[in-house]
């Protein structure tokens, strides 16, 4: 896929992507607040690189993989990556994800910085790589408030709340830059542990009850903390992570049999199964086979 190196960014809006157009808002340097929120995955678009723009991206459900600059960088909710201008980067491994994704876009200031907000703007883009943060809880809160402003009549009122939250959202992720890293809630490390063991016991029969065991926390505070932490329900990032053991199966041996794989991975049926791969990434298992082979 060819790359796509500019600095124009797409503002087109659909039902399931809402952008705001910050710049013609007259909110330089803040250019754009997006979200997308997809019920299936989607096709991923081409691989991106900006001079000017740094690029704060957070889940809010579901997990995602960016590739910048050729590495793989995993963040689920409650975190965010920082992309500052030059990084080359693409969302999703095969396909956008299905999940919720929010980004905010800013360009770097031209010449020496004046204001406060242009400051943070210049320190979050010299940051020298790409890094994965603990987004600020009230950074979250409020960029979805900035979507409920954004959705009301204009006026200049609501214009200048609308550039006093996402300042603020800039403040605060600028701050958790340059601080030490946050250290990792205890029951982030729970269900961690509850994460790589589901991913070592795919191909076993797995219900809520075990993950819960797991964790070592009771069921009803299991169920809060894993949607805390993944964004989702147990059942599906079980379904998504199935779907990638899956699609990664298929690419070592394009020649293995669709049903074998549904059945090791405890799909009532093959069709069932394809209907699941589909949801999670954007293609049936044997189209992905195909493309596997060529």
């Amino acid at each position: 896929m060819p790359l796509l190196a500019s600095d124009v960014i797409n503002l087109t809006s659909t039902d399931e992507r809402t952008v705001v157009d910050l710049a013609g808002r007259g909110m330089a340097p803040l250019m754009a607040l997006g979200r997308y929120r997809y019920l299936q995955a989607h096709d991923r678009l081409p691989p991106q690189r900006h001079r000017t723009l740094t690029v704060l991206a957070l889940p809010t459900r579901g997990a995602f993989t960016f590739a910048v600059d050729g590495k793989p960088h995993h963040l689920g909710p409650g975190q965010v990556l920082y992309l500052p201008p030059g990084s080359t980067y693409v969302t999703g491994a095969t396909a956008e994800p299905r999940g919720e994704l929010t980004w905010l876009i800013a360009r770097s200031p031209d010449g020496a910085p004046l204001q406060s907000l242009d400051r943070a703007v210049a320190l979050l883009a010299a940051t020298p790589e790409p890094v994965i943060r603990i987004a600020p809880q009230d950074a979250t809160a409020d960029l979805k408030r900035a979507f409920q402003l954004a959705a009301n009549p204009r006026n200049w009122i609501s214009d200048a709340q609308l550039q006093h939250m996402l300042a603020t959202v800039v403040f605060s992720l600028a701050q958790s830059l340059t601080g030490p890293p946050e250290p990792a809630d205890p029951v982030h490390r729970d269900i961690a542990r509850t994460l790589a063991w589901i991913d070592t016991h795919l191909t076993e029969p797995i219900d809520a009850t075990d993950l819960a065991a797991v964790s070592g926390l009771s069921t009803s505070r299991f169920y809060q903390a894993f949607g805390t932490v993944t964004g989702t329900s147990p059942k599906d990032y079980l379904l998504r992570r199935k779907t990638d053991y899956a699609r990664d199966w298929l690419e070592r041996d394009p020649n293995v049999c669709v049903t074998e794989i549904a059945h090791t991975l405890g799909f009532s049926s093959s069709q069932y199964f394809s209907t699941v791969f589909r949801r999670y990434q954007h293609t049936t298992p044997s189209a992905y086979r195909l493309q596997a082979r060529t």
